[in-house]
């Protein structure tokens, strides 16, 4: 914004004012204006993290909608592996084969970290900013416990050789790999139900939209 001076010299009071009133009429609308673009542009900014953010959130639900299936075919193969176990404790020579996939999944938050960095969420409302800070928090516990839970599985899978091979395992190490299968079951169970309610959140939020 730039101000001039008067192109003639000012001859009194009258004069004087009368620049003056222009003078601040011109720097009001200046600011008025710069108020309004400025206003656009935060509710555009505000527009597309919040499409961002709920485009993420309908991937993510898909994500986490065939995770459920994961579950199952997890918890059949320990109890395979379990009933492997039981056989060798029993001395019982194992039959068929065996075999664990670790399985998992990758939720996205990028839009989050989008939105603190273009500064989106400071022009949202604070229910709306609380809303998706509940979802993406309840995410980021999901993560990491999908994230600890992958050693007890790991361990369980890391032990199907030596159940087959020759010899067979002593009874107190076939006990330990039970109690680690055990762990392993209880881990995807917790998670099932987390995921449930990690399910629940999204749906409420996506509904809202």
């Amino acid at each position: 914004m730039e101000i001039h001076a008067p192109e003639h010299p000012v001859t009194g009071w009258k004069d004087t004012a009368k620049h003056l009133a222009i003078i601040t009429a011109g720097i009001l609308i200046a600011l008025t204006l710069e108020g309004i673009v400025a206003w656009a542009d935060h509710r555009m900014l505000v527009r597309e993290a919040t499409a961002n953010l709920m485009a993420e959130i309908r991937n993510n639900k898909k994500e986490l909608d065939t995770m459920f299936a994961s579950f199952e075919a997890q918890q059949h193969e320990l109890e395979r592996a379990d009933d492997l176990a039981v056989r060798l404790l029993q001395h019982q020579p194992p039959s068929g084969e065996m075999s664990l996939t670790a399985r998992g999944i990758e939720l996205k938050n990028a839009a989050v970290t989008t939105g603190q960095i273009t500064g989106a969420f400071g022009y949202m409302d604070y229910d709306a900013v609380s809303r998706y800070a509940n979802v993406y928090d309840f995410q980021a516990q999901f993560m990491r416990l999908q994230e600890r839970e992958g050693p007890n599985f790991q361990s369980v899978l890391a032990f199907i050789p030596r159940a087959f091979g020759s010899p067979p395992p002593s009874a107190a190490v076939l006990e330990e790999w039970r109690s680690r299968i055990g762990v392993a079951r209880a881990g995807i169970e917790i998670r099932k139900q987390m995921a449930r309610q990690l399910q629940k959140r999204y749906e409420e939020l996506l509904a809202e939209k």
